[in-house]
């Protein structure tokens, strides 16, 4: 009965609002299904003010699909574009405007743009880069260097890419560029070349910076926070080792984590932007939340864990003063969501979760 009505829910919610969700007893479907009490909305403190989700969209997607992000609480829309480098040890870099999927085109992201800014939605820009094939690990993070020479070419190479990127934010008046997704080495190895690309950044771009820095330790590493507006994360900590856990015990291990990001706020003056923060719907996801579900295809689905890992994250770490947004990992078209373990919450209990508290935040007068 549980598996029907969830599947039923999750249908619907793909096609109608909130209010029929509710009226068909399906507003509240994580909550209900949880074996802990729910958790109770913020009264006096809403949450961060930036709610954002990555949009991630093959083709167009339909106009309406905005409409229910904005209705969902959701502030800004994130969109990523890409460049293009074969090897992390292969200085070159290839960037294309018209390539990739439609929210990854110049084309799309103006389009994208316009439609967020008339429902009063913001725009984050965050560019990454792809290395070698689709099949192939991720390793931006190890992209780096024996020569100077080679260091000097890449850099031109990425000031070239990035410059790109940063007068299309201009252009759409983006709210916030991200310099960089993931590139641990030469982010922790070469701290003056990004406190001199935020300075030509700022010459065609005025609004806020911020670095994506891997959570496994490297946001703590990045000497250059002091040339950019937020500190950046990409928020994949993991919580517990538990299958099942509860919504204490991922509170909890949200603790150590919790005082990390505290304590580079104070070191640097700055508030905290958590780039991404995603959880897959599968058993496993607060133990190793950065897992692809591509590479774990024996996951087992839950979408009651990931409802519960961010309602976690919105009553420990998302309280917080210090934390300026979230971007949610993440939204597709409703003709392009992925499989029963992927990482969008949409058509899950997760959806009903993050309505709950982004529409309370902006009931609460969070902007």
């Amino acid at each position: 009965m549980r598996r029907r009505l969830h599947l039923l829910c999750a249908a619907m919610s793909l096609v109608v609002g909130a209010g029929l969700l509710a009226a068909a007893g399906c507003a509240d479907t994580e909550a209900s299904f949880s074996s802990t009490a729910p958790d109770t909305l913020p009264d006096s403190e809403p949450i961060f003010d930036v709610r954002s989700v990555t949009l991630d969209a093959r083709t167009r997607p339909d106009s309406s699909l905005l409409v229910r992000l904005r209705d969902l609480g959701v502030t800004h829309i994130t969109l990523v574009s890409f460049g293009w480098q074969k090897a992390p040890d292969v200085p070159t870099i290839r960037a294309d405007t018209g390539d990739g999927w439609y929210s990854e085109s110049h084309h799309g992201i103006r389009t994208l743009a316009r439609q967020a800014d008339a429902l009063g939605m913001g725009v984050i820009l965050k560019p990454h880069l792809w290395v070698g094939g689709y099949d192939e690990k991720q390793d931006r993070s190890e992209i780096g260097f024996d020569s100077e020479a080679d260091w000097a070419e890449w850099e031109a190479n990425y000031r070239r890419f990035l410059m790109l990127y940063a007068r299309l934010a201009a252009e759409v008046n983006a709210d916030v560029l991200v310099l960089g997704t993931e590139l641990t080495r030469a982010a922790t190895e070469r701290p003056d070349f990004w406190r001199t690309l935020a300075s030509e950044v700022r010459t065609v771009y005025e609004g806020k910076l911020t670095y994506a820095a891997n959570w496994h330790k490297a946001y703590k590493r990045i000497q250059f926070w002091e040339a950019l507006d937020y500190v950046g994360v990409q928020a994949y900590f993991p919580l517990t080792d538990v299958n099942d856990p509860s919504l204490s015990t991922l509170r909890e291990g949200w603790r150590p984590h919790q005082a990390a990001l505290a304590e580079v706020h104070e070191r640097t003056d700055r508030p905290i932007l958590l780039t991404e923060v995603g959880y897959r719907s599968a058993v496993g996801a607060a133990a190793a939340p950065w897992m692809w579900p591509e590479r774990d295809e024996t996951a087992a689905p839950d979408s009651a864990l990931q409802a519960r890992c961010y309602r976690a994250f919105l009553s420990t770490v998302g309280r917080a003063p210090w934390l300026k947004g979230g971007i949610i990992w993440k939204w597709h078209p409703p003709s392009e969501v992925e499989g029963p373990t992927a990482f969008t919450p949409q058509g899950k209990p997760a959806e009903t979760v993050l309505r709950r508290w982004f529409t309370a935040s902006t009931s609460q007068g969070g902007t």
